[in-house]
């Protein structure tokens, strides 16, 4: 048998939370395990999961502020199987 490439096995996506509290619990959630990539949601496009990724990553808006210091989570958006999902991971506070 050939060499393959190791299969996860994972949940569907759920939607993006759009409650303040639990976006709060979510960013809390990843501070308390550096380093480690969480599912944050599923997007309709491409484009919107691309976008909120920028938002989670820059901190800029006020309902991002949660993720701030900007830099102090990365993000990844990728499409897999037609889901186009947003993760994230707390990589620390950045010094500026």
């Amino acid at each position: 048998m050939p060499d393959s490439q190791p299969v996860t096995f994972e949940q569907l996506g759920h939607p993006v939370p759009r409650s303040p509290d639990v976006i709060t619990a979510f960013a809390c959630a990843l501070r308390e395990q550096p380093g480690q990539w969480a599912l944050f949601g599923t997007h309709r496009n491409s484009a919107c999961a691309r976008q909120n990724a920028y938002e989670i990553r820059t901190a800029r808006g006020p309902k991002d502020q949660v993720f701030a210091p900007a830099g102090s989570f990365e993000t990844l958006s990728r499409t897999l199987f037609g889901e186009h999902r947003v993760y994230v991971r707390f990589v620390g506070a950045t010094d500026v």
